[in-house]
C-alpha cells in the first residue's frame, strides 16, 4: 500500500514504513517549541519568584528580541512597575504589571527563562534581556540563536500588550466537544493535525502533544475534520483533556519549580519513528507535514 503526501511517498508493507526518499524531518534548528504543558508550569513555577517584585532598571543585550517597541521605551513602560501575575495565553507568556500593561514573552525554539537572586551573577549564553528587581534579583531571558552563526533561525520575542488572536484554550471552560465540533465545521478542508495545531483557533497545542493527542485518540493526523464522525471528535476532545491532564502532572513533578526544560519521556509516538507501537506494535511512522515531523501508527 502506497500513501502519497507532501513531497513524499510512503511505501508501507509487513508493518515497515520505509521513506521513499532520504529527507531531514526534524524540525528546523533541531529543537522544538515548548507547549501548553511546560508553559503553563513555566508561569506556575514563576509566580513566587516574581509576582509582587518592582522592576527598576532593564538590560537590553539584544534589541532584537523587543517586538514593535524599541529599547528605550521599553525601559519607560516597565521601570518602577511592579509584576502582579504571570498567565498564559496559548504559547506566550504575560507579565502583567500594576500599570495595566503587559509584557508578552514566547520563548519559540530555544528561548530561555533563568531567576538570578542578587549577587554576582553568571551570565547565561547570549542573554538577550534582563529585568533587574528592586531586591537585586534578576530575570534573564537568553536565546542561543541571537548569535550571527544563526541570522535566520526564529528566535523568541518580548513585546507590550502584544494584540496577537489567540483562540480557544485547552484547558477553559468553552473549549467543550461542541465548540471543537464547532471548529471543524467552521475550517472543514483542514487537515485534523493543522486544525489543532493553529494558534489562532486553539491557543498552546503543537507539534509533539498533537502527535500524542491523535495517536491516543486514534486518529490520523491528515484525516479532514469535515468527513470526521461526531465520535471522532469526541475521541479528540477526550484524548486531549487525558494528554494534557498527565503532561501537567508529569511536568509539574519533573521540573520541581524550574522555569525551563521539558518532561517528554513519557511519549508513546512523537520522535519514536521505527519503533513498536505500544498499541499494536506496528513501526511508528514519520512524515514532513508543514515543516514539522509527524509521528504516527499507520495501523491504529
Amino acid at each position: 500500500m502506497s500513501n502519497a503526501g507532501e513531497g513524499f511517498t510512503w511505501a508501507l508493507g509487513g508493518g515497515i514504513v520505509r521513506q521513499a526518499a532520504a529527507r531531514t524531518l526534524a524540525a528546523p534548528g533541531g529543537g522544538e517549541m515548548p507547549e501548553l504543558p511546560e508553559l503553563e508550569v513555566y508561569a506556575e513555577n514563576l509566580r513566587p519568584r516574581v509576582a509582587g517584585k518592582i522592576v527598576v532598571s532593564v538590560e537590553t543585550h539584544h534589541g532584537g528580541v523587543l517586538r514593535r517597541i524599541a529599547p528605550e521605551a521599553f525601559a519607560v513602560r516597565v521601570k518602577g512597575c511592579r509584576i502582579k501575575e504571570i498567565v498564559r495565553r496559548g504559547k506566550t507568556l504575560g507579565f502583567v504589571l500594576d500599570s495595566g500593561d503587559r509584557i508578552d514573552v514566547h520563548l519559540m525554539l530555544q528561548g530561555e527563562m533563568c531567576c538570578a537572586m542578587p549577587g554576582p551573577v553568571q551570565q547565561p549564553p547570549e542573554p538577550c534581556l534582563t529585568l533587574v528587581f528592586q531586591d537585586g534579583a534578576r530575570l534573564i531571558f537568553s536565546d542561543p540563536h541571537y548569535n550571527v552563526l544563526n541570522p535566520r533561525e526564529p528566535k523568541m520575542w518580548i513585546g507590550v500588550n502584544e494584540k496577537e488572536r489567540v483562540g480557544l484554550d485547552p484547558l477553559g471552560s468553552t473549549f467543550t466537544s461542541e465548540a471543537l465540533a464547532t471548529l471543524c465545521r467552521a475550517h472543514k478542508l483542514l487537515p485534523l493535525k493543522a486544525l489543532l495545531t493553529d494558534q489562532k483557533l486553539i491557543g498552546g497545542l503543537g507539534n509533539a502533544y498533537v502527535d500524542e493527542i491523535l495517536w491516543t485518540a486514534g486518529v490520523r493526523p491528515r484525516r479532514v475534520v469535515s468527513l470526521m464522525a461526531p465520535a471522532e471528535i469526541e475521541a479528540v476532545k477526550e484524548a486531549i483533556d487525558r494528554v494534557l491532564a498527565e503532561a501537567l502532572s508529569r511536568t509539574r513533578q519533573g521540573l520541581r519549580g524550574k522555569i525551563r526544560g521539558e518532561i517528554r519521556e513519557h511519549f508513546q509516538v512523537h520522535r519514536r519513528a521505527g519503533k513498536p507501537c505500544p498499541r499494536c506494535g506496528t513501526r511508528i511512522a514519520e512524515e514532513y507535514f508543514r515543516e514539522r515531523a509527524t509521528h504516527w501508527c499507520p495501523t491504529c
